[in-house]
């Protein structure tokens, strides 16, 4: 009797220690360390970072405070996602564009913004020229993915999700229509008033200016997060909007492009949402079907 006990015991012993949650943690675990590693190994930089940081908090929402196995299923690949576009996607399909298209529109989108009265470079040079004003432009440029994921935690919302990820795809055909790299890289001596345009820019700089995806991306989240910490997202979209001109990486035309972009964005992942959710019956229909209405008849 107590062998078999002692058996029983060390069986359940093993089912609380390999239980399917624990297995799934540590097969999580175990992916994210590989992004660790795939980002130590490619060119330093701060937004690889960020959607690193972003996986593991997501991550830590699952198992710290989500009870729902379909939710923490969906919050995984939500994560896996987010890391996946960063490091593998997005930059491999920027190649493709740069290679494809070696010529770019910086000299006439740096005029649209003269046209408009919208100096960028004198952004940059007031950043560069302040301090605070240019880390703080570092750390929300750099930051999105990170932000992307809170903003996915706070709200939940599978639109955001769709316009997220659908807007990455649909602006793919914007870069090779309006192939820019941004003027940090296009002009010599940038952002001095002495600037020249570069006769050729290197197909190691992405074609990825028209539109703004920072700014766009920022905007989505905003737009799709509810409550107390809506403000507090659109805040931060207002200065990824400065932010991406102010770091040289964008014009003033490539942010004022993303905005009727961003709509359109989500205006189909809010159609295409409602059309492929289940709808709960309306209660007037229920009312209608209900027995006691027609006993009352």
């Amino acid at each position: 009797m107590d062998n078999a006990q002692d058996g029983l015991d060390r069986r359940g012993v093993m089912k609380l220690v390999m239980s399917p949650e624990r297995k799934r943690l540590a097969g999580h675990m175990f992916i994210g360390l590989c992004f660790l590693y795939l980002a130590m190994v490619l060119p330093p930089s701060y937004f690889i970072d960020s959607a690193i940081a972003g996986y593991f908090i997501i991550l830590a929402d699952s198992f710290l405070w989500q009870t729902d196995p379909r939710q923490r299923v969906t919050n995984f690949r939500v994560a896996s996602l987010l890391v996946v576009l960063t490091l593998i996607v997005i930059p491999i399909a920027e190649s493709i564009v740069g290679a494809a298209r070696p010529a770019t529109m910086d000299g006439l989108f740096r005029a649209a913004d003269m046209h408009l009265g919208l100096d960028g470079f004198a952004l940059s040079r007031f950043c560069l020229a302040h301090a605070s004003a240019y880390y703080l432009t570092i750390g929300v440029y750099s930051s999105l993915p990170l932000v992307m994921a809170l903003a996915w935690i706070v709200s939940r919302s599978l639109v955001y999700l769709g316009a997220a990820v659908g807007g990455s795809l649909l602006a793919l055909p914007c870069y090779l229509l309006f192939p820019a790299v941004g003027p940090q890289y296009a002009f010599i001596d940038w952002p001095r008033q002495t600037a020249q345009l570069q006769a050729v820019v290197g197909a190691t700089h992405p074609r990825n200016c028209m539109p703004s995806m920072h700014f766009a991306w920022a905007t989505l989240a905003a737009a799709n997060v509810r409550g107390r910490w809506r403000p507090l997202f659109f805040a931060y979209a207002g200065l990824m909007g400065l932010a991406t001109v102010a770091g040289g990486e964008h014009y003033f035309i490539d942010v004022l492009a993303a905005i009727p972009f961003l709509l359109g964005v989500q205006w189909a992942a809010r159609r295409l949402g409602r059309k492929y959710s289940p709808v709960a019956p309306s209660a007037r229909i229920l009312a209608r079907e209900s027995p006691g209405r027609s006993q009352m008849k």
